[in-house]
């Protein structure tokens, strides 16, 4: 009571001092807190790394868009030709003899690629229906300009499997003609592509290279078909099924997808349940900052299957790639 008849007593400009003097007392009060706030969250966001998206991309043979990449052509009827021995009784005696029989081939191999910007590792992801009974193989793949090329590598390369007569290589034909500019539109693969990847030899033995990618062009991927050459990670790890065994064709229906993907006691179609194969880790490539590109291959087969082009079925099959 004494400070309000003190205040009462006061001048009309003392009083309009003391009014001036009690605002800004509160709003320095109140400017110094918050500026420290502002002040501090800069200083955070200045510090803080701005990390953009990685690009990485799915793509058919050589960095073609992915449209190329057509399993579509899986055909069930194709042969080959082969010798095979015999023995023959003649005159009371065996005679080993030759003669040529025809084959089926029980395998088709097709490639696909990853490509972008480098990253530490990224894990590939292939997810697949299994209304057809196949088997699916996952294998790192080389590219060659030539046939030539890739037997001075590896030697005879037309020996084919024993089991479903498929060779150690898939031939592929450039849809289209490219520049180094073209596919870096069509791949989004930044690296101007080296004219020294893409090379013609004569009779005469003359090499000659070319700066663009000529459409028709034939290439040669070589995967061996062997285990040592299933893709693999920076730990030298191979992928597996996240839901299925090996041997199995189906979904396992107690694997915990499955059990996220349906309520208890739901009906579904297990060949309609999507299996999941995928392996982690995998390397982008040993320089650091540079952009990277790896084939790939994946074999179907259907060997010991009662199988026709009339009995396929349709499958839905996803490659999906993302940073580990």
């Amino acid at each position: 009571m004494n400070v309000v008849k003190s205040i009462k007593k006061l001048s009309l400009s003392t009083k309009i001092q003391l009014v001036i003097a009690i605002i800004l007392t509160i709003a320095l009060a109140i400017t110094i807190p918050t500026y420290s706030w502002f002040n501090y969250e800069r200083r955070v966001a200045e510090l803080a790394k701005i990390k953009s998206p990685d690009n990485l991309y799915i793509n058919a043979a050589h960095k073609e868009d992915v449209i190329h990449l057509d399993m579509s052509t899986i055909d069930l009827t194709k042969t080959y030709m082969t010798t095979e021995r015999y023995e023959e009784e003649e005159n009371g005696e065996t005679v080993e003899k030759t003669r040529d029989v025809e084959r089926s081939i029980t395998a088709q191999s097709f490639v696909f690629s990853v490509s972008g910007e480098w990253v530490n590792s990224f894990t590939l992801q292939i997810e697949h229906t299994t209304n057809n009974p196949f088997t699916y193989t996952f294998y790192e793949g080389t590219v060659y300009p030539s046939k030539a090329a890739m037997e001075a590598a590896h030697g005879n390369c037309d020996t084919r499997n024993a089991t479903d007569g498929s060779l150690p290589y898939v031939e592929y034909i450039a849809t289209n003609e490219y520049d180094a500019e073209e596919m870096r539109k069509v791949s989004g693969y930044p690296n101007s592509i080296s004219p020294t990847e893409f090379s013609t030899t004569d009779a005469e033995g003359t090499t000659s290279y070319f700066n663009e990618i000529p459409k028709g062009q034939t290439y040669y991927i070589w995967y061996g078909d062997t285990p040592e050459n299933l893709i693999k990670n920076k730990n030298n790890v191979t992928g597996d099924y996240l839901n299925k065994t090996q041997n199995q064709r189906y979904a396992n229906s107690g694997s915990n997808l499955t059990q996220r993907s349906y309520e208890r006691n739901q009906t579904y179609n297990q060949y309609a349940l999507p299996v999941y194969w995928q392996l982690k880790n995998i390397g982008a490539g040993v320089n650091k900052g540079s952009s990277f590109y790896k084939t790939y291959i994946v074999k179907v087969s259907w060997t010991g299957q009662n199988m026709n082009n009339y009995k396929k079925e349709t499958d839905l099959f996803y490659i999906s790639a993302f940073v580990s």
